[in-house]
């Protein structure tokens, strides 16, 4: 079996660390939770436009840095606190170590992603890395779960023998259904509420991972 995962929200935990970074600038700033709100509503999980967040940033906190340079000064706070998420790596080992090959599909920077894959040890628990920001395409385009099918060798793999899995609908699933892959989505506690239900879905990535790799039939708790 093939497993394309995501990184943010999925292997390690993105938001949480961007939360924590902002809650520490809004405390800086003598600021209060609207604030800490506003910042975070415009952050939309990691997945709205960073130049409108870096505004944000440079409104609530009276920086004075421009544009790009807020964006450097929050992608750094995110790397100073990412981490991976428990027992995530011994899953991906054991995969593995059943046969099953596994690569990171994620979108971003390549400095940004790349960074957060070594802080976090993840390199050497994976069989290949794809970032959109190398690749010039990125989810929900298909073409990134291509490349990595290419990098892994199995470019011609029966896709029923292939999951995306992460915890974005909108770019994960919706990428995983446009290359033919069967979806996972790790929903953090969130309820599917649209259309055309992923293959699975579960709380973490862990037992995303533990379901799509049983047996058909078996239920896990």
């Amino acid at each position: 079996m093939i497993l394309l995962l995501d990184l943010d929200n999925t292997l390690v935990g993105r938001a949480e660390a961007f939360e924590a970074w902002a809650s520490g600038e809004v405390d800086r700033a003598g600021l209060g939770p609207a604030d800490l709100g506003a910042i975070l509503a415009a952050d939309e999980g990691g997945h709205g436009s960073k130049e409108a967040l870096a505004r944000v940033l440079i409104d609530r906190l009276g920086w004075d840095d421009d544009v790009p340079a807020a964006i450097r000064r929050f992608r750094a706070g995110i790397l100073d606190g990412v981490r991976v998420y428990d027992g995530v790596l011994p899953a991906l080992d054991a995969l593995r170590g059943a046969g099953h090959r596994v690569a990171v599909v994620t979108n971003g920077t390549s400095a940004q992603q790349r960074g957060k894959i070594a802080r976090c040890g993840l390199g050497d628990h994976v069989d290949a890395v794809v970032v959109s920001g190398e690749e010039g395409v990125a989810k929900p385009d298909p073409r990134l779960l291509e490349i990595a099918l290419e990098r892994l060798g199995a470019a011609d793999a029966d896709r029923r023998q292939v999951w995306m899995v992460g915890d974005a609908g909108h770019a994960d699933v919706a990428a995983g259904r446009a290359a033919g892959t069967r979806t996972a989505w790790v929903s953090h506690g969130r309820s599917w509420d649209g259309p055309d239900r992923p293959d699975v879905v579960a709380p973490t990535t862990r037992a995303a991972l533990a379901l799509a790799t049983s047996p058909p039939g078996v239920v896990l708790d």
